[in-house]
């Protein structure tokens, strides 16, 4: 927290700054959006931090202002660094959401990452539009059809994507026969039907831009007798872990996305993972089969 909220005071100034040489109403517009946003979000930091008695960094300037006016500092040049700045710490909102196991908190981090998504959506819309941002080589065959044209890093993104999907599937098939746990096996079904559908989705969009599809796992595992050295724990951290690590996949595919049509589609796709990921490290705390780290006394 006191790292993040660091990051939020200079990123306050930044904006601050920076606001004095905009030009642009939409950008102006944009900024002063993402300026309220961040306010709020600091609050909240400090608010929680007071409650646990943690000393606060120093704060910024409440208000900045330059009568001065620079010729280079272009309102390109100041979109590029907004526009990077908040892609830059979606990863950080993603561990930081990660590695909170205090549910209040947790969540207030969820909540952080889901705006700042929705702030980089609306900052990348911005710069294509304005051509601040420059278009990625697209992905084009004999078979593309009409419409929108996803780039190679799109495709690349997806054809990664469906490869996990697989694993993650042909990983799940095999523990729902050693799981005993009535509660995690019905978790495990709730999980396979939603790979299932995500990978169909998948499926679809690649045959959509007539791209090449990895060869498929099995359809199912058939295990006859349960391992008695494999707990249910162990198959419940395992999941845990799986879904974890595909957390920050699913971001990389969002942040590099610029077709609107498919950066919906991968928004959609991280954000039920964020979904999937809260409600199953709330079962296993229930469960007790969650790690649980040193508390902090203030």
């Amino acid at each position: 927290m006191w790292n993040k909220l660091a990051a939020r005071y200079d990123l306050l100034e930044s904006i601050m700054i920076l606001m004095n040489y905009v030009k642009d109403e939409d950008l102006r517009k944009e900024m002063q959006s993402l300026l309220k946003r961040i306010k709020q979000q600091v609050v909240k930091l400090e608010k929680v931090m007071a409650e646990h008695a943690v000393s606060l960094p120093p704060r910024p300037p409440s208000e900045i202002k330059i009568t001065e006016d620079i010729e280079s500092m272009t309102d390109r040049y100041i979109f590029i660094r907004m526009y990077y700045s908040i892609k830059r710490f979606l990863p950080v909102h993603i561990v930081a959401f990660q590695q909170s196991t205090s549910p209040e908190l947790r969540e207030m981090f969820k909540n952080f990452l889901l705006e700042e998504m929705e702030l980089f959506e609306r900052f990348e819309n911005l710069g294509l539009r304005k051509n601040w941002l420059q278009s990625q080589p697209e992905y084009k065959t004999e078979k593309t059809g009409a419409g929108e044209i996803p780039t190679i890093m799109e495709i690349a993104q997806l054809w990664s994507k469906i490869t996990g999907r697989y694993e993650t599937i042909e990983f799940t098939n095999y523990t729902a026969n050693l799981a005993r746990d009535p509660d995690l096996k019905a978790a495990i079904a709730i999980g396979r039907e939603t790979l299932l559908k995500q990978i169909s989705e998948l499926e679809k969009i690649m045959q959509q831009f007539a791209a090449p599809l990895p060869a498929k796992p099995p359809e199912a595992e058939s295990t006859l007798r349960p391992m008695d050295a494999i707990s249910d724990r162990y198959i419940y951290r395992q999941i845990l872990r799986g879904v974890q690590s595909f957390l920050p996949v699913h971001m990389v595919a969002f942040q590099h996305s610029t077709t609107p049509a498919l950066r919906k589609k991968l928004k959609q796709l991280l954000t039920e993972e964020i979904a999937i990921y809260d409600n199953l490290f709330t079962y296993g705390q229930l469960k007790g089969w969650v790690y649980k780290p040193p508390s902090f006394k203030g």
